[in-house]
Order: structure tokens, then sequence, then C-alpha cells
């Protein structure tokens, strides 16, 4: 009695015809849920051609595979059978992992002879599973498929903005102090506290356990930085910060997605630092405001995904003071006198003339689309985009293999991941998979393409279909 199905094919003694009127009733109903949310006023995401694609071809090697039974599969992957029935009717579709554990499923099914579905005479290509053009090509599909799904639901997220469920308010969305935002009335950077009551208290920071204050929907209102999480990294004006969870994979929800949601509205985030000068190691300090500039998954060094958020700290002019408080070297018994030592901070410095000489190599023409911008005076214009950005946590390289000459739309397109550079050089759209071209190359201008599988993994290309060595 694992799953949902389980219980139902217990109910109807394992019928197969009551359970596919009982997983079509299902079926209905969901739609009709999300029929009613469209009225009402919320933004549904509509099913892509990519998707349903994925799920034909899915579909189309189980049953060259002999249709066997999702209970049979299930109890030889890590997949339950109803998330595997939700595969095939392309309600929804797996991770790139989820579908390595199917095609074991499948493999061993088929090796047992367990083929429920089917019968005697029946021709079963066991080579199926292993054929691996096959399997490239459903890789390629579901790869295809969950771009899709991200433009959907970036779609969707603007739609419910015009709709009456989703319209924002006169402030841009962005909450006023009032509702936990920005500047705390009376408050200055460098101001400390005894405990966490005393920033509650002084609406700094209102979670008395959580690191994390804030809501999924408007955003994350302050953050306390702590050490029990490797891979943080605070460098003063800049932090990597990582999200709330401590066992098992982290989800992109509760603070996490409030992080997220910041990221997008660029509200404030007030940043609370724990210092070492209090008798109980647990005094804090509100040390002012910060963006939330970027946020992505990784793994941690236990074999955790986890989510980390770069955080960097907002202009003295837009913290409400004239100069903030520089972070202490050391904060112990021996500057109880008020001593500061100088902040040291690792800043980004981008090469200016690496940038030029790229620029002048392809005489300011787009090296994706070929477009060269004159301005007044017969000057020309382009911009140069770094394909493995050099800041944290991406530590890229400020050099001219690592930098391309574009216009300014396709580098905004680039940096959005809306299209990726094959090792061959071809440059592929993510929008509808098509091959927009091919990146020009020059002898005096090579291009690293460990940057560009650097790109093409950070924007959802998994490993094994870039055709490099992990």
């Amino acid at each position: 009695m694992q799953t949902l199905d389980l219980m139902v094919d217990a109910w109807m003694n394992g019928a197969a015809a009551e359970r596919d009127r009982w997983r079509e009733r299902r079926r209905v109903a969901e739609g009709g849920m999300a029929e009613r949310s469209r009225l009402l006023g919320a933004a549904v995401p509509l099913r892509t051609p990519e998707e349903a694609d994925f799920a034909d071809q899915l579909r189309a090697l189980w049953d060259v595979c002999g249709s066997p039974a999702t209970e049979a599969v299930a109890r030889h992957c890590e997949v339950s059978a109803r998330t595997l029935d939700s595969y095939l009717d392309g309600r929804t579709f797996p991770t790139p992992e989820r579908f390595d554990q199917i095609l074991v499923g499948l493999a061993s099914v088929i090796g047992a002879g367990a083929g429920a579905g089917a019968g005697v005479g029946d021709e079963v290509d066991e080579s199926a599973v292993h054929d691996a053009p096959r399997t490239e090509m459903l890789r390629e599909a579901l790869f295809r498929a969950r771009a899709a799904r991200k433009e959907e639901r970036a779609r969707v997220r603007e739609l419910a903005t015009a709709l009456p469920g989703g319209q924002v308010d006169p402030t841009g969305g962005v909450p006023p102090s009032s509702a936990g935002f920005g500047h705390v009335p009376g408050v200055l950077p460098g101001r400390r506290f005894d405990d966490r009551r005393a920033l509650a208290r002084a609406g700094v920071h209102r979670q008395l356990m959580s690191g994390i204050a804030g809501s999924e929907s408007l955003g994350a209102e302050s953050v306390v930085l702590r050490d029990e999480h490797f891979g943080d990294e605070d460098h003063g004006d800049v932090i990597t910060y990582t999200g709330e969870g401590t066992t098992g994979d982290q989800q992109l929800t509760r603070g996490n997605a409030a992080l997220a949601r910041s990221a997008s509205t660029r509200a404030p985030v007030r940043v609370v630092r724990r210092t070492a000068n209090a008798p109980d190691g647990l005094a804090y300090r509100y040390d002012g405001l910060y963006t939330v500039e970027d946020y992505w998954s990784e793994r941690s060094p236990d074999g955790r995904r986890v989510w980390r958020f770069r955080l960097v700290r907002r202009a003295p002019a837009e913290q409400g003071v004239a100069d903030l408080p520089q972070r202490d070297e050391a904060e112990g018994p021996g500057l109880a006198g008020g001593m500061r030592s100088p902040l040291s901070v690792q800043r980004v410095v981008r090469s200016t003339a690496v940038a030029n000489l790229v620029k002048q190599i392809h005489d300011f023409r787009c090296q994706v689309c070929g477009v060269r911008l004159l301005l007044r005076g017969g000057r020309a214009y382009a911009e140069a985009a770094h394909i493995r950005s050099i800041a944290r946590p991406h530590n890229g390289a400020d050099a001219i293999s690592n930098v391309l000459c574009l216009c300014p739309n396709c580098h905004v397109l680039m940096d959005a991941g809306m299209f990726v550079i094959n090792d061959d050089l071809t440059v592929v759209s993510r929008a509808d998979s098509t091959v927009r071209g091919v990146l020009r190359e020059t002898p005096e201008h090579r291009i690293d393409r460990q940057a560009l599988a650097y790109h093409r993994t950070l924007h959802g290309l998994p490993e094994e279909e870039q055709g490099i060595d992990a």
C-alpha cells in the first residue's frame, strides 16, 4: 500500500478496466479544477508541444518494450507507479536522473520477462532500452520539454499580474517598510542586539528560529547569517548564502522561495550577522540592505542538493547613511574600545583591455547574429559578454577565450540562457530548439569550449547530453 494506485488496485481487486476508468475520472477532475482556477483569474500553465512530443516518444519506447505494467517497472527503480503513469500520460515529465532510473527499470523488467502487457507470441525488443540513438533522442526531447516548461512558467508569471487574482499594487509589488521590507525606522546599520527576541521586537528580523524572514509571494524581508553551512562565503559586500533545509535535498519553497522572489523584485533584504563579543556568543548586528543578485542549485559535499543565493550590499545612498560601518576583522574583547580595521572585500574587476580587444578583433560585429550597430559620427557599438561569469560563484577567467563580442540583444539572450552554444559552435535557440547559426571564431580569438559547456550546464542542459567529458 505504498501508493494511491496500489490502494485503488486492492480496492478494485486488480481489475484493469475499473482502474482505467478511475484514472480517467481523475484526469477529468484535474482538468475541471484547472478550468475553475482559470475562471477565477489564476494563470494556469498550458501543456507545450515539446512536452507532448516527449510523452509520445516515451510511450513509443514503452510499447516497443512490450508495454510492461508500471507497477512492475516501479519495483525495479526509484520511481512510483503513479509517477510513471503521469509521465506516460504527459501530465508531468521526469528529471534526467529519473529518466535514467526508468531505463534501468525497463531493462530489468524485460530481462526478467515481466512485461505484463505482452501476450503470448508478442515480440518484445529487448535491445530497445540499450539502443543509444533512441535513448539519446529521448534525452534530447526531454531537454526540449524542460526548456519549454521553463518558458511556459515564465509566461504564466507575466500573465498572473494581468489577471484578477494577481494584480500588483501601486508600489510595483515591493511592500513598504511598514510591511517589514527595507529600512526599519530608527535602526541604522551597525546597531547591535543581544538576542533574536531583541531583533524581532525592533522589527529587524521577525523570525525567532528561521534564518529567513518573509513570504513566497512577496519576497524575503531579512536573513541572519550563520556558519553551519559548508559553502557559505561572507566577504562583507558580497555574500553567498545557503538556503533552508538541513536534511535531504533543499526545496525552492518557504524561505528559499522568498529569496528567489526577491531576486526578481529586486526588493531590499536586511542582513544580520552574528557577532562574537557577547558572553554567550549570540549577539547580533544589523549590517544594512542587500540585493539578491543571483541564485542557483548545486550538490553539497554530503551529496544533498542545496540552494545558494548571492547577496550584494546596496550603495551607501540606499542605506540611509553616508558611510556604512565596516565589518570588524575580529570582534572580541580587545576591540571594545570601538577600533575598526579596514574591510578587505573581494571585488570583481573586469579588464577593459580584454573587452576592447575582442570587440576590435570582430570589428564590433556580433559573433552570433552578425549585426554591427552604428552610432552618430560613424562609431560602432558592441558589448563584451563573458561566457562563464567571472563573478562568484562561477569564477570564470577574464581572458579573450571566455569573452564574446555581441550586440545588446544577443547579450541579454545569452545571459538569460535563451540560446546555448555547442562545442562545434552551433548556436541553438532554447525557445524552439532551432539552430540559429554558427558562432564566428577567428585564429586570433579562439573560444574556450569548457566555458561553453559550463554555460550550457548552468542553463539546464545535462552534461550527458553535451558530448563532452564531465
